[in-house]
């Protein structure tokens, strides 16, 4: 029977985390070692594991689950960002940065995604009545346009500066990465990857990018979507966390990772051959000091209706 397990050592960090998933449909279970972890995991689960226990036991996620869960350490603080590169290096598909009330936010919108396996759309990540205002870019050129009306709306809803260059900046790299990395020839080549940035081309069928963004006033949210479903969850997993010394050539390109570093978390949901969509998700509540220094990651892989 499917149902969910929480790994954690510490006694309050159980309860707390029992009390966010403890309403998903699925059954919960709570241990707090690793041995009884891997006795409670089958290929129906969805495992929760403390960083720490997650970092000292290479290979746990390969073991079969639905998925597996990474969330930080010790007293829920934030997780440090070498561990969490270490994690997303290692091969995890789901990783938290942030402590409450983020982890809150963060980790039942994964855990519901999972068990609907409903996994695109910024709307699972705010509240209920967000306007979502959407923008489609027909022309290479059309970039610069998108952006610009994008930060501007977003100084409009009240939003400050310092959001709107954020966004600005992921919007920008996110949809380049759509236009020119995402497209692939018969042979998996990234025909694209070479063109240059200042020349206009129309975009047509499956070249149509779609951007949509939406606030409610706990979180921002910026989704770009291409219709080529040509990237690797994994391998951009990994490439985050190894520096961003991704090159401009290589799949995902700079633009994820300088996104990811902009941003307090990363999602990324593939239905393969048919569509990529990444959200970058800011939270408008706190200080950037108050937030962990490092961003979430979380990545799904699932089929798509339009």
């Amino acid at each position: 029977m499917a149902k969910i397990v929480v790994a954690h050592p510490e006694r309050k960090a159980q309860r707390a985390l029992l009390r966010l998933v403890g309403g998903c449909p699925w059954p919960v279970e709570v241990v707090g070692d690793v041995d009884a972890l891997v006795k409670a995991v089958d290929a129906t689960t969805i495992a929760i594991v403390d960083g720490g226990l997650a970092r000292a036991t290479p290979g746990l996620h390969e073991r079969a689950a639905h998925a597996w869960i990474a969330v930080p350490g010790e007293g829920l603080a934030p997780a440090d960002p070498e561990g969490l590169d270490a994690l997303l290096i290692a091969g995890w598909h789901h990783v938290i940065a942030h402590p409450m009330p983020l982890l809150a936010d963060e980790l039942v919108a994964t855990v519901q995604k999972l068990i609907r396996r409903d996994v695109f759309g910024l709307e699972r990540y705010l509240t209920w009545g967000a306007e979502i205002r959407s923008y489609t870019i027909e022309d290479t050129r059309a970039r610069e346009t998108a952006v610009n009306l994008l930060a501007k709306d977003i100084v409009g809803v009240g939003l400050p500066d310092r959001i709107s260059s954020m966004v600005s900046v992921i919007a920008d790299e996110l949809i380049a990465n759509a236009v020119y990395g995402a497209p692939i020839d018969d042979q998996g080549m990234r025909f694209r990857a070479s063109e240059p940035r200042d020349t206009s081309r129309k975009l047509v069928d499956r070249e149509v990018i779609t951007v949509r963004w939406a606030t409610d006033a706990r979180f921002l949210a910026i989704e770009v979507r291409d219709r080529w479903g040509s990237i690797d969850p994994l391998v951009i997993g990994r490439k985050l966390a190894a520096g961003k010394q991704a090159s401009a050539h290589s799949e995902g390109g700079m633009g994820l990772p300088l996104a990811y570093a902009c941003c307090n978390q990363l999602v990324i949901g593939v239905a393969p051959t048919q569509l990529t969509e990444v959200i970058a998700l800011l939270d408008v509540r706190h200080k950037p000091t108050e937030l962990a220094r490092a961003a979430s990651f979380h990545s799904f892989v699932g089929g798509f209706k339009a």
